[in-house]
């Protein structure tokens, strides 16, 4: 016997369980339809995928038997196999270019890179101001080391020749040492100043005592009859053997050797005598204006010259080394 409710307030509990109850229970049967009704479809995927795979594996079965048929001869035409010929698309336009880019886009950009670093080159040498002065260094004494100081010391007696507003003086790198045992490296600064020397361009070179002879032939050498009684000047040129000069080149150890020479003004394979001769007229200039004030402020100073004695080498070893290296 079922127990009766004592009061409003308990008969009214029990109404409210029995509609959660109900909820509850339609909730489950909804849950349960839903999760049927997704193995249902579940098991008709699974069918319908084993139903295209066997007829897949029948076609391809069938097309075999055929194929075999085709090549024993047993049947000369079939249709289910038919020969399939490449369509080749042509492309035009905008997706052509698209097409090269995709294909050779690497190709591309490296031809590009070339082309901007030649063009760069090529715009370099042309737009590049000429110097107003330049000088070849061709001695072997470490004086490669001191381009600023060296560009700063002939600038003080250059002229703003091309009227650009300021002085501009290059100095070529050319330090030529016969007696080095880098036959690779002598052969490079050689042609570099054989090249120079084909033009009447460049007149001031500084050399030294070790320089080849056939390089002092072509330099001036009477310039004693310009500068009389300069104890400075000889058949070299000019001697830059003072103190003063060893301090404004930063270089303490410089050795006593050390001169600016001029080429002898003469008919070169690139310029008339003419044309090297007006080049000849500027740059005596400068040498001369350079010679007048440090022979003045080394004989005011009672400069006392440098102590740094240049490198003797023995020119017949050297020779066998050079000729040695050349035979390597």
């Amino acid at each position: 016997m079922s127990k009766k409710p004592n009061s409003e307030k308990e008969s009214k509990n029990l109404i409210d369980d029995e509609d959660d109850y109900e909820y509850e229970k339609k909730l489950a049967e909804e849950e349960r339809e839903r999760m049927n009704a997704l193995e249902e479809a579940k098991k008709e995927q699974e069918k319908r995928v084993r139903d295209e795979e066997k007829a897949r594996a029948k076609r391809i079965h069938d097309e075999r038997i055929e194929l075999m048929k085709l090549k024993t001869g047993v049947i000369e035409s079939s249709d289910t196999i038919k020969e399939e010929k490449e369509v080749i698309k042509e492309v035009h336009g905008v997706e052509k270019i698209a097409n090269y880019w995709y294909r050779d886009k690497w190709l591309i950009l490296f031809g590009a890179f070339i082309i901007i670093v030649v063009g760069f080159m090529i715009y370099s040498q042309v737009t590049k101001e000429k110097a107003d002065l330049t000088v070849m260094m061709i001695a072997n004494n470490e004086l490669e080391y001191r381009y600023d100081e060296l560009e700063a010391f002939f600038e003080k007696y250059t002229d703003d020749i091309d009227g650009n507003g300021y002085v501009d003086v290059d100095i070529l790198m050319i330090p030529i040492n016969s007696h080095s045992n880098d036959y690779q490296m002598y052969s490079t600064y050689i042609s570099k100043l054989l090249a120079n020397l084909q033009t009447g361009e460049n007149i001031i070179v500084i050399t030294d005592s070790n320089t080849e002879e056939r390089f002092k032939e072509i330099m001036k050498s009477d310039l004693a009859e310009d500068f009389p009684d300069n104890k400075y000047i000889d058949e070299l040129g000019f001697s830059l053997n003072m103190e003063l000069v060893a301090e404004e080149l930063k270089y303490e150890n410089m050795p006593n050797d050390v001169h600016v020479s001029l080429r002898q003004p003469i008919q070169t394979v690139g310029d008339s005598l003419e044309t090297m001769q007006e080049n000849y007229d500027i740059s005596f200039k400068v040498f001369e204006r350079m010679v007048n004030d440090l022979t003045a402020r080394a004989e005011e100073s009672n400069d006392p010259g440098l102590e740094t004695e240049p490198i003797k080498y023995d020119d017949s070893s050297e020779e066998e080394a050079v000729s040695s290296e050349i035979n390597d």
